[in-house]
């Protein structure tokens, strides 16, 4: 299933939503309560590369440094949508 992309036309709050491609849209904005519209956004498409835990297995970064790279990649996000990254994501300190 897709996730799709909603902005509320007041506050301009956005959503994701995981959702069938028939599935009725969100009501209102969760925020303010107004109407939300659906923004598009580009797919994600596999052209024959590595996903998931195959990545590990062919990746020449150590699983330390994708480790690192994807969680800087999570901070990045949280920054740019505002969103506490405690509040996305189970944090795991890994480490002696």
């Amino acid at each position: 299933m897709p996730i799709y992309v909603y902005r509320c036309e007041s506050c301009d709050d956005e959503l994701e939503i995981l959702q069938a491609r028939h599935d009725a849209a969100p009501g209102a904005c969760r925020k303010c309560g107004t109407t939300l519209e659906r923004i598009p956004s580009s797919p994600s498409v596999n052209l024959n590369k590595f996903t998931s835990r195959s990545v590990e297995r062919h990746s020449k970064l150590s699983v330390e440094q994708q480790a690192r790279k994807e969680g800087e990649r999570l901070i990045e996000h949280s920054k740019k949508t505002g969103i506490a990254l405690n509040d996305l994501f189970e944090i795991h300190d890994v480490g002696d």
